[in-house]
């Protein structure tokens, strides 16, 4: 467990260790919003703490435009996403190959990235701002043909449908 003491330099902290901020966020529900305004704060401990934090938490999350919602939804076991995902073929043959095409996501970050910019940046480190701080953008940079391989390979592990079906147009 984090020491009282530890956690409040950690929070403080722009150079924090992220394991250790969830770690905090965690065990300390009552520094979920520190936790969720230090830098090092990464996407998806702010999911979780908009969530699963104490309500001083996902306040201070939802004034910068992070919520549960915005990140896809509450959290799902994986029991259920992995019968969700074994639909009946008919059951998704019904959907129309014009849905298949790809949807322009609305773009929810309080960044100002948009689909445009996630779909046709030449800026590496634009790139990875976008797949840090907007996740529903996701999909578009997985289809932005100026992407690095690492970045490729990361948003193929994340198991998105939407990501993975992105990626597959690449080849």
């Amino acid at each position: 467990m984090v020491d009282y003491d530890a956690a409040v330099a950690a929070v403080q902290d722009p150079n924090a260790d992220p394991i250790l901020l969830a770690k905090i966020a965690y065990e300390n529900p009552e520094f979920g919003a520190n936790v969720a305004v230090n830098p090092r704060c990464y996407p998806g401990l702010k999911r979780w703490i908009a969530e699963f934090g104490d309500d001083r938490a996902r306040e201070t999350l939802a004034q910068y435009g992070f919520t549960a919602e915005a990140f896809g939804g509450p959290v799902q076991d994986q029991k259920a996403t992995a019968q969700a995902a074994q639909q009946p073929a008919a059951k998704q043959a019904q959907q129309p190959a014009a849905q298949a095409a790809f949807e322009e996501p609305v773009a929810t970050n309080p960044y100002g990235f948009t689909a445009e910019q996630a779909l046709t940046t030449t800026d590496q480190m634009q790139i990875a701002q976008i797949a840090q701080y907007a996740p529903e953008l996701r999909a578009c940079i997985a289809r932005n043909p100026n992407i690095y391989p690492a970045l490729i390979e990361w948003l193929g592990q994340l198991g998105d449908p939407a990501i993975n079906a992105a990626l597959a147009s690449r080849q």
